[in-house]
């Protein structure tokens, strides 16, 4: 799908306020309301808008740790890949996980409350994926940059 200027300017301003009304919306993007409305069914309907969420703040919530661990896998057959992927979308705590390049195989996104609880989340959980090689931790000391949508 090509994405207009003026689609453009819609998630913009979606991916900061996704509780905007439509009539708020049309008038922060320079449109008239019906117009404004189709795009946004339009965008909805091509997957380009998934869907919509709230965006929580981790220390609210206590998950004061968060990792990314690169993992390498043993073996790279389909077998073990689908294996690994399954058991790491059972476990809450990770909550991202992709298959990359370079010297892992995959860079999961973790979150757990305190030092304590990753320790157990790692010998309980994470050293028992299926076909673990090594797993490597690197904390985040600092948010200098979250996550806030993607560059539209």
């Amino acid at each position: 799908m090509s994405i207009s200027e003026e689609d453009s300017k819609i998630l913009r301003v979606l991916q900061e306020e996704g509780r905007i009304s439509n009539a708020d919306l049309s008038a922060r993007v320079g449109m008239s309301a019906s117009p404004c409305w189709r795009r946004v069914r339009k965008l909805e309907q091509e997957g380009v808008i998934r869907n919509y969420a709230a965006r929580l703040d981790r220390r609210a919530l206590g998950l004061d740790v968060y990792a990314y661990i690169s993992v390498q896998i043993e073996d790279h057959s389909e077998d073990i890949t689908a294996r690994f992927e399954k058991a790491a979308l059972s476990i809450p705590e990770i909550i991202a996980c992709h298959q990359v390049t370079g010297s892992a195989d995959y860079m999961l996104v973790v979150a757990s409350s305190d030092l304590d609880s990753f320790a157990q989340l790692a010998n309980n959980k994470l050293r028992r994926l299926p076909g673990i090689k090594s797993i490597n931790s690197s904390f985040v000391l600092n948010d200098a940059k979250p996550y806030a949508g993607l560059p539209v």
